[in-house]
């Protein structure tokens, strides 16, 4: 699937449409260094199609470590988490611009003026080379938070309805995708629509513990509700077989796929 940018329901659409069963899983790259990051690479044998990179992987070997998920075959979600003041992302965002990924992340909770910024700055840029615009995912609420959490950093607004409010500022303006957790897709659907892409965390099989994440779910909830991706780390990298354990989330997507109207 090519990524692109896009400005309307009927674009969407065509993304949707475009979507292989390999590239609606999206395995996060939760590893500490580049010697483990070639090992999962070279397991997962290519049968997906977007590797996630995040904080602790950049922070411990630097950016050089997209160019290497590039060379291995893959295509890069970059997990910036980006959430500043407007100009300072504007400059963050013409540094991105080098590494060719195909989705960015930012924080919603930066507002909507850093939302635009960004997203007008990525688009000017990618014009200039040549090329589509990567995809602009927003972080809703972190999936190991929840109402009690929030109700310790002093939000008077249960977790599903700051989910809805940030999801619907982040499309107002412009953005490609939300990112959440499984339990809110249904109610984005159906508040929100569908022009927008979402992808999900805080997926687990039925059978594994929930560790750090406390808003989780099954790969199938996910996609039934509506999720066009899903992203696994852990579940995948600790499963002591990773071609196989893909293939099982695989298999749950598309059996959903196969059988839900949302998708």
């Amino acid at each position: 699937m090519e990524f692109s940018n896009y400005k309307n329901a009927n674009n969407t659409d065509n993304i949707r449409k475009n979507i292989k069963i390999k590239d609606r899983l999206i395995l996060s790259l939760d590893v500490p260094n580049r010697t483990e990051a070639l090992e999962v690479l070279k397991k997962a044998d290519n049968r997906i199609s977007t590797i996630k990179v995040g904080l602790e992987l950049i922070y411990n070997e630097g950016l050089g470590i997209v160019d290497l998920v590039k060379k291995s075959g893959y295509k890069v979600m970059l997990d910036a988490k980006l959430m500043d003041i407007p100009n300072t992302i504007a400059g963050a965002v013409r540094g991105i611009s080098n590494l060719d990924a195909s989705i960015i992340t930012l924080h919603t909770f930066g507002g909507s003026s850093m939302i635009r910024t960004a997203n007008d700055a990525l688009a000017l840029l990618s014009q200039q080379k040549n090329k589509n615009k990567p995809l602009f995912f927003g972080v809703t609420v972190l999936t190991s938070l929840d109402d009690n959490d929030l109700e310790s950093f002093g939000f008077n607004i249960k977790y599903m309805d700051l989910v809805l409010n940030m999801a619907k500022i982040g499309i107002e303006s412009g953005i490609d995708g939300i990112v959440c957790s499984p339990n809110e897709v249904g109610l984005l659907r159906k508040n929100l629509g569908k022009n927008f892409l979402i992808a999900t965390p805080g997926i687990r099989l039925t059978e594994e513990r929930t560790a750090d994440q406390k808003r989780i779910n099954t790969p199938e909830k996910a996609i039934r509700d509506g999720a066009d991706f899903i992203i696994v780390g852990r579940s995948i990298i600790k499963s002591g077989d990773i071609k196989n354990t893909i293939e099982l989330f695989l298999g749950k997507i598309e059996s959903e796929v196969l059988n839900d109207k949302n998708c």
